[in-house]
């Protein structure tokens, strides 16, 4: 009995290898042939045209399969992916029961046209359930040298990704409720690319791994190049909820803050106004369906620092003490960009800061520490420990920045004493874009001037005083 059903398998196997080859013949003989049904059961997959307009070929390694070269998908006349070469495995048993099922996908120099109209649709989405909900099970997706293009018609936000190569393995599309496609898919992969630009913004050599399913994606690690610094980090995002989750946690380290500025600063602060290398650290969270339900529960830590910048045109050494001849200063000139720190693109977009530019025009001074740590709770910033240090002078902001209604809560900047408390000091609130500054307050108990006020000299005045900041940046001895 034995004997005969090894017979009967190694016959049954023959048969199926010689049925096999018989379709893989058929195939070489006629594949052109096939180019009209291939370009039609794509086209009805995708909801789009699809068009190939190279030559069909027949992969027999690693494993069966199609080529195709010049393939372009478009629609409404617009091209949506364009490949220069495609290879697609395919699995061989539902192949012989005239089923499509994908065992692989290659995507060489491949461009992506990406569109999200202003009615929220992408350019390639189709409403109705589609043949792609099940050919979406496949081993591997690779994707080498190709090129991605992003337009947001509402934001007018515009990604452009250069050369990237990825590979996603195991990607499996269940059948759940639609109205959250990412809660169907699982997946892992790897993606590298060697350019990121995000509207002005441009990182370099990003390296990620990602995984996801059942409504969670996790990308971690993550790293990359910008502003001339190395930065790592993570994201986790949670769909599982009623409202998504989010969570970003990033470290950049020895950027140049110059390329920070020039990349945002939006013509509100002249490119070259500050040169040096600083540390961005950042951990928050936020849930949200929208951009302003994430803006109303962002929470989280935010902390910028660095040592021994160059400000060019400003020379805060100097402008101090002329500050008792004019009577024209602005600390929140001062403030309101450099203290900030990691918030000075957010707030520049609509406050004038060239006042302080033209006042000092010519001077150029060195900041020995600065440090700005903050608190986020509510998408409202408060200031934690944020203050700088030139060779004679400390100055510290305290207060806050609301988000949510784009606007300055409560913010006080302060020139200090030896001991933390404010020598003279400058309100502003109101919001970001059109800021209430108050006239600058000195204090009014001092009998002699205030530069004296400035080097400690307290014994003409006597009493206490209200410390202002106890943060970590000391008093300099110059």
């Amino acid at each position: 009995m034995a004997l005969k059903r090894k017979k009967v398998f190694f016959i049954t196997t023959g048969l199926f290898i010689l049925v096999v080859f018989a379709v893989i013949l058929a195939l070489l003989i006629n594949i052109q042939a096939f180019k009209p049904q291939i370009e039609s059961a794509m086209s009805n997959a995708l909801g789009m045209d699809v068009r190939i307009n190279g030559r069909l070929g027949i992969d027999l390694f690693p494993g069966f399969g199609i080529s195709l070269k010049n393939v372009s998908v478009r629609k409404a006349g617009a091209d949506v992916v364009t490949v220069e070469k495609m290879r697609i495995g395919l699995r061989l048993i539902p192949l012989t029961k005239h089923e499509v099922r994908l065992s692989r996908v290659g995507l060489i120099k491949p461009v992506f046209s990406i569109i999200r109209y202003k009615n929220g649709r992408f350019n390639f989405e189709k409403p109705e359930r589609t043949l792609i909900e099940r050919l979406l099970t496949v081993n591997k997706i690779s994707i080498s040298e190709g090129r991605l293009v992003y337009t947001d018609e509402s934001s007018s936000e515009r990604i452009k990704v250069d050369d990237f190569d990825g590979t996603i393995r195991n990607l499996s599309y269940g059948r759940t409720d639609g109205a959250r496609p990412f809660k169907n898919i699982s997946f892992s992969g790897d993606i590298r690319c060697k350019t990121l630009t995000i509207n002005n913004l441009t990182l370099t050599n990003l390296a990620l791994t990602t995984a996801g399913g059942n409504g969670i994606l996790d990308i971690n690690p993550v790293s990359m190049n910008i502003f001339g610094g190395t930065g790592k980090g993570r994201v986790h995002v949670d769909v599982t909820g009623a409202s998504p989750q989010y969570r970003v946690i990033t470290t950049l380290n020895g950027f140049r803050i110059e390329k920070l500025i020039q990349a945002t600063s939006s013509g509100k602060i002249p490119q070259k106004s500050m040169e040096g290398t600083a540390n961005l650290s950042a951990d928050l969270m936020a849930t949200g369906r929208s951009a302003d339900e994430v803006k109303r529960s962002l929470n989280g830590d935010v902390s910028l620092s660095g040592n021994n910048l160059t400000l060019y045109s400003i020379d805060i050494d100097t402008l101090i003490p002329k500050y008792e001849r004019s009577q024209n200063f602005n600390l929140v000139d001062v403030g309101a960009y450099i203290l900030v720190g990691p918030f000075g693109p957010v707030i520049t977009k609509g406050y004038n800061f060239g006042s302080l530019y033209e006042e000092s025009r010519g001077g150029k001074g060195i900041i020995s520490k600065l440090v700005s740590i903050w608190k986020v709770k509510n998408g409202i910033a408060g200031a934690t420990d944020v203050a700088l240090a030139t060779k004679k002078y400390r100055i510290a902001m305290i207060g806050g920045l609301d988000f949510v209604n784009d606007r300055f809560d409560d913010a006080t900047v302060a020139v200090l004493d030896k001991r933390g408390c404010a020598v003279y000091s400058q309100k502003v609130h109101g919001p970001f874009s059109k800021a209430q500054i108050e006239k600058v307050s000195m204090l009014k108990s001092i009998t002699g001037s205030v530069s004296n006020a400035l080097k400690g000299a307290w014994k003409f005045i006597g009493g206490e005083c209200t410390v202002f900041y106890s943060g970590s940046v000391a008093q300099p001895e110059g």
